[in-house]
């Protein structure tokens, strides 16, 4: 009889093992090819151009030392050039199989690539995290802590964006996890310093930003067999001569492996060392808010630590293990060296870019697991019933769920432009707004529908970004709302940033992120703007809300993630609005 119950047992641990796989799976790599042949997303944009621009011609056997400074020079650097040569390395993988290495790389094979390292990452991310929390109660977790993980929103989105953050949120998480087994004595000192070197390295690698990793293999170095409190001075002084110096010793060979793990996989920064700087200037420019460009107008004002509390982790994470994850943070053990890492690890990163100006979902992208983990040990030691934990999870996952769907359907872009195509007339004067990285309506590839009456549109792309400014532009509008029929609000970009006004409701999140005067300077620094979108909303320009396309709109309720951090939502389900002008 006891056998005949193991088997059962056996059995079904292997189905959930099974099930947990293929969704895992399933939720990494399902619609990595939404919004192609379109660049939807500023960064991965730039990477696949990055990755389209790598060659290197080496056929030449006179080939010259300066010609390095051309030979796979990706001529970007915002970032480090290891995600662009491992993109160009899939590229190259994807062509073989295609049977056409003999051809360019299109945008679209460069941007596979990039978004199938995120999948790839993500997916490995989401085993380590198992280990992490396994290691840290000694033991196996239920198969239902696993569907946290697996649904975890922002695992879903990095996933699915052909960028850094799932490498870097990699990195950040495994070099945490080396520290686990380095303290389990499972790893020697070399083993770790190299394997540590290699992760952070590599971190460097694809973004300079990175380097704030450090401070878990160093504090690991440290940390390990420290010295008890209540030994001996003797002894003090025996500890401090035979064992501090060695790991000063260990941290300099630290440094000196990782400098040369990040030269080797991101060269063209010391290569071409002048265009490297003059583009940390720019970024670090505008992330600390000392040029200020459109898109980081949504920060001004904004307060530092509140905003990512409140517009950021409730979003990335779910509001609900979000709001256990920080009870987690303060509530677990202070006396564990491990929970007590992960608390360094995500206060350090927290608080120095919390504290930047700009202030972008992305910024905070390595502390989401750590979150996360935080949250899933709050759950495994709260002390209830195992089937109310399940029930529990199951209500808070929905928000993942319901985030999946944005890529088992034609990206909100198709959805709005099909629906245009069908109702909005041929040679309709459509106002719209620039700067939305791409205009609709667009004609999507993979429709059955012939999408042709795109080129007899009349379609504005107007800039209201500068319309307070710009008398050329003041009279141009008014020139446009005589003559438009339609008006399109692709994205909240403009409206959201550059004033306290929304169409159907008041965003009261921003009550709580925001100085209590900034309603009053967006006002008085842009009057028109102001003017136009409370006489657009009101509808006291002669036009009227006729379409609404959301991502998440269903018959029986709406969930509406448009209020968070705009990169959240604007690359991959911005919420698209249609005017109508109403006849007098």
């Amino acid at each position: 009889m006891s056998k005949k119950i193991n088997r059962i047992i056996k059995f079904r641990d292997l189905f959930f093992f099974i099930l947990i796989f293929l969704l895992l799976i399933f939720t990494r790599f399902i619609g990595l090819d939404w919004g192609l042949p379109y660049p939807m997303h500023p960064d991965e944009r730039n990477m696949a151009n990055s990755v389209q621009e790598l060659n290197c011609d080496i056929s030449n056997l006179k080939f010259q030392i300066s010609n390095l400074r051309q030979c796979f020079n990706p001529h970007f650097y915002a970032y480090g050039q290891f995600s662009l040569y491992f993109g160009y390395l899939i590229s190259l993988i994807l062509k073989l199989f295609n049977k056409s290495l003999d051809t360019a790389i299109t945008f679209e094979e460069a941007t596979i690539s990039l978004r199938i390292i995120s999948a790839i990452t993500s997916f490995l991310t989401a085993i380590v995290i198992v280990k992490i929390i396994e290691n840290i109660i000694n033991k196996k977790i239920r198969w239902y802590f696993w569907l946290l993980i697996i649904f975890s929103p922002f695992f879903i989105q990095y996933s699915h964006f052909g960028t850094t953050e799932s490498l870097l949120i990699f990195f950040y998480i495994f070099l945490i996890y080396l520290s686990f087994i380095y303290f389990d004595n499972k790893l020697t000192d070399f083993n770790f310093l190299f394997l540590s070197s290699l992760i952070l390295g590599l971190s460097l690698a694809t973004k300079i930003s990175s380097g704030i990793f450090i401070i878990v293999p160093i504090y690991s170095i440290f940390k390990k067999n420290k010295l008890n409190d209540d030994i001996f001075f003797i002894n003090f002084i025996d500890y401090f001569f035979k064992n501090f110096f060695i790991r000063i010793i260990s941290l300099i060979f630290f440094l000196f492996l990782t400098f040369f793990f990040f030269f080797v996989f991101s060269p063209h920064n010391f290569i071409n060392f002048n265009d490297f700087i003059n583009s940390m200037n720019y970024e670090s420019s505008v992330g600390f808010g000392k040029y200020i460009v459109f898109y980081t107008q949504q920060f001004e004002k904004s307060i530092p630590y509140i905003f990512q509390i409140i517009k950021i982790f409730p979003w990335v994470l779910g509001a609900g293990i979000s709001l256990i994850s920080l009870i987690g943070i303060i509530g677990l053990s202070w006396k564990d060296k491990k929970i007590n890492l992960l608390r360094l690890a995500f206060f350090v990163y927290f608080l120095l870019n919390g504290f930047f100006y700009a202030k972008w979902t992305r910024f905070m992208a390595p502390v989401f697991p750590i979150l996360l983990i935080f949250g899933i040990l709050f759950l495994i030691k709260l002390k209830i019933k195992n089937i109310y934990k399940f029930f529990i999870i199951l209500i808070l996952i929905i928000p993942g769920i319901i985030y999946l769907l944005i890529y088992l359907k034609p990206d909100i872009r198709f959805q709005a432009s099909e629906w245009i195509f069908k109702n909005i007339p041929e040679n309709s004067y459509v106002l719209s707004e620039t700067a939305n990285v791409i205009d609709v309506p667009i004609v999507n590839p993979k429709s059955k529908i012939q999408n042709q009456k795109y080129i007899n549109y009349n379609l504005i792309s107007f800039d209201f970004y500068n319309l307070d400014g710009n008398q050329t532009l003041q009279k141009d509008l008014e020139n446009h709302l005589k003559n438009a029929q339609y008006i399109i609000v692709p994205s909240r970009r403009i409206f959201a940033n550059y004033t306290c006004l929304w169409p159907e409701k008041k965003n009261f999140l921003d009550d709580f992120v925001y100085e209590k005067n900034r309603c009053q300077e967006l006002e008085k620094k842009f009057p028109l703007l102001n003017d136009y979108y409370k006489k657009l909303f009101l509808g006291e320009l002669g036009f009227k809300l006729i379409k609404k396309f959301s991502p998440f709109s269903f018959d029986f309720f709406e969930f509406d993630d448009e209020v968070a951090e705009e990169t959240w939502s604007v690359f991959d389900h911005p919420v698209i609005r249609i005017y109508k002008k109403i006849k007098s």
